[in-house]
């Protein structure tokens, strides 16, 4: 049964989902997204003035980045397995590849 004084939803997102399954928290999977897309965005500065330069060094900050915060999530979770490791590292990486692919592709279409 869920606790009355605390709320299922963070916006449009349930308390258990994808996460869950991959032994996350809903916050501790949202923080690791966010970071990693926030140090895509910001690696070698702001990747809006940086449109058509390589992304090379921010992609490997910011994908590198995800492992080990996945890791330490799990551990501190007492959910710690390889397999876990993987996948939660993978399901990551796969909805920020497809976050940052959206947002050049929207900063490319703003600026013409």
């Amino acid at each position: 049964m869920a606790n009355p004084g605390r709320s299922s939803f963070l916006g449009g997102l349930p308390r258990d989902g994808i996460w869950t399954s991959v032994g996350l928290g809903r916050g501790q999977f949202l923080a690791i997204l966010v970071v990693s897309i926030a140090l895509f965005v910001f690696v070698d500065g702001p990747v809006w003035q940086h449109l058509r330069a390589s992304h090379f060094n921010r992609i490997m900050v910011s994908y590198g980045s995800i492992p080990p915060a996945v890791g330490a999530a799990l551990l501190y979770n007492r959910r710690l397995t390889l397999a876990l490791l993987l996948t939660a590292s993978a399901i990551v990486a796969l909805i920020k590849l497809v976050a940052t692919a959206g947002l050049l592709v929207a900063i490319a279409i703003a600026r013409g």
